[in-house]
């Protein structure tokens, strides 16, 4: 009688059983199933995911999903490893090829890969939305105008006076010095506010005047520079080069509306205004263009900054703007990096478990894990009594797998099966992939510790501008070497000790 599965159309039958009768070790991984049902799942993820209601503009709730995800997708995975117990090509003696042991390797990875995914597909569907929702060039126009017509409604409340430093050159001078008391050879131009006197180097002096508002030069080696105060009121440092428009300074707001104050319609001005309150803050009033919340600063002085953004519940708007930007950008080169390499060595990691405890017996597996934690904390205090933790580490890690190897070569001479043997063998293939990055690591952790208190900044072109580079080489090595030993020396030690008597 013929089995029937939830949800499964006939190809899936028809095909379960093809792979059962011509190619019983593919059909042993359940890759046809769970990829049938693992993209099914992911499916009713996105689609919930881009149907539930959801505001950009509110704070993300994104990560219960991906605890829930998370949780769902470590159930899948331990009743994947139950539901593997069924049928075993390898421990059943059954026609076991030379590349068998790679190609179920690469399936576990596969089927793990799409385990691990789903919790990346409800903040990935946020983003998607979110940029559906608002674009780069309609956010930065909209700060823009927000901030235009602030200052154009507060014009009078508004401080215009700006701040100012005066820097005088000295060559006896490196970096920046204050002077407190000041002479009449200072220079200095006498005002109300003079600001601060600095003496100064030339490099100090020219990073000052490349980020200055405004500029006055009092003779050769004296200038004055003055700050602009600040006019933005609503600021999202996150859209700055995101568009092809740009965010306004504060000394653009100050030529377009303060430098020559200019009579404005109020009643337009405050229409507009209030349309862009309420488009990102559904708490903001139209007329009254605020939240309503009351201050809670009745007794202290205040800076029109403060004034004005309680006056305005600024804040409230430009949380909005913040939880929209968050969810837009999320994906920055940055996040995907972490993210891909948290995908790919948790995905690692599991397939291998899968490879080990497929290959093993239940009893070796298990003392494995035991003796991979009990490793794992000698190693740390070790480490941690070690003057070069760093350097010890990779030592230790390095020494581990030359004894895991040496012990797993004895497999092959070996006339019964040990258990030793059994779980040097499943250490030595778990630590595989990550040994040429640990090497790597050590060479220039070994580096660092020569060169860095010795040449600093002048060795770095030298030693250590490819070493980010080096390190994504040395993760494509590792995941290179496991193919070929899986496919040479893992794959026959494992045959043979499996397939060894029991003492």
């Amino acid at each position: 009688m013929e089995k029937k599965r939830i949800l499964a159309p006939s190809f899936i039958n028809k095909l379960d059983k093809q792979l059962l009768k011509n190619n019983p070790v593919t059909w042993s991984t359940r890759i046809h199933l769970v990829l049938y049902y693992g993209i099914l799942f992911s499916a009713l993820i996105l689609l919930i995911s881009f149907i539930a209601p959801t505001d950009p503009r509110n704070e993300t709730v994104i990560y219960y999903w991906i605890i829930l995800l998370g949780i769902i997708s470590l159930l899948a995975f331990v009743c994947l490893m139950i539901f593997l117990l069924r049928f075993n090509v390898f421990k059943r003696f059954g026609k076991w090829n030379s590349l068998d042991t790679l190609k179920t390797f690469l399936l576990y990875f596969f089927i793990t890969l799409l385990i691990v995914s789903w919790p990346f597909i409800p903040p990935i569907a946020e983003s998607i939305r979110a940029n559906a929702a608002y674009s780069s060039d309609e956010l930065v126009k909209d700060v823009n105008d927000i901030n235009i017509r602030i200052c154009q409604l507060e014009q009078d409340s508004i401080e215009t006076r700006f701040s100012r430093d005066t820097y005088q050159l000295k060559e006896s001078i490196k970096g920046s010095e204050m002077r407190t008391v000041y002479n009449n050879d200072d220079h200095s131009v006498t005002d109300d506010d003079p600001g601060s006197y600095y003496y100064t180097d030339t490099v100090n002096l020219r990073s000052k005047l490349e980020e200055a508002d405004s500029v006055k030069q009092v003779n050769d080696s004296v200038w004055v520079i003055y700050d602009c105060p600040d006019y933005r009121f609503i600021y999202e440092y996150s859209l700055e080069d995101k568009s092809s428009r740009q965010l306004l300074s504060s000394m653009d707001l100050y030529r377009l509306v303060l430098q020559d104050k200019k009579p404005v319609n109020k009643e337009l001005v405050k229409k507009e205004l209030g349309r862009l309150f309420v488009k990102y803050s559904k708490l903001h009033n139209v007329e009254s263009l605020s939240a309503g919340f009351d201050e809670s600063y009745y007794d202290e002085v205040r800076s029109y900054l403060s004034k004005i953004r309680d006056k305005y519940d600024l804040y409230l708007v430009n949380h909005r703007f913040e939880n929209i930007t968050e969810k837009k950008y999320r994906w920055s080169p940055g996040v995907i990096e972490v993210s891909w390499r948290v995908t790919y060595y948790l995905t690692l990691a599991l397939a291998l478990l899968i490879l080990i405890f497929r290959h093993t017996t239940r009893r070796t597996f298990f003392l494995s894990l035991l003796t991979a934690v009990v490793l794992s904390i000698l190693t740390g205090l070790f480490v941690a009594i070690s003057p070069y933790s760093e350097g010890s580490f990779y030592t230790w890690m390095i020494i581990y797998y030359i004894i895991f190897c040496v012990l797993s070569a004895l497999v092959i001479t070996a006339k019964n099966r040990n258990v030793v043997s059994g779980i040097a063998l499943n250490l030595a293939v778990f630590i595989t992939p990550i040994m040429p990055l640990i090497i790597t690591a050590a060479y220039y952790s070994a580096l660092h510790k020569k060169y860095d208190y010795i040449y600093r900044w002048e060795s770095y072109d030298r030693f250590f501008q490819n070493e980010e580079y080096h390190y994504f080489l040395a993760e494509i090595g590792g995941f290179v070497l496991l193919f070929l030993l899986l496919a040479t020396f893992y794959q026959k030690a494992y045959k043979k000790w499996f397939s060894q008597p029991e003492l």
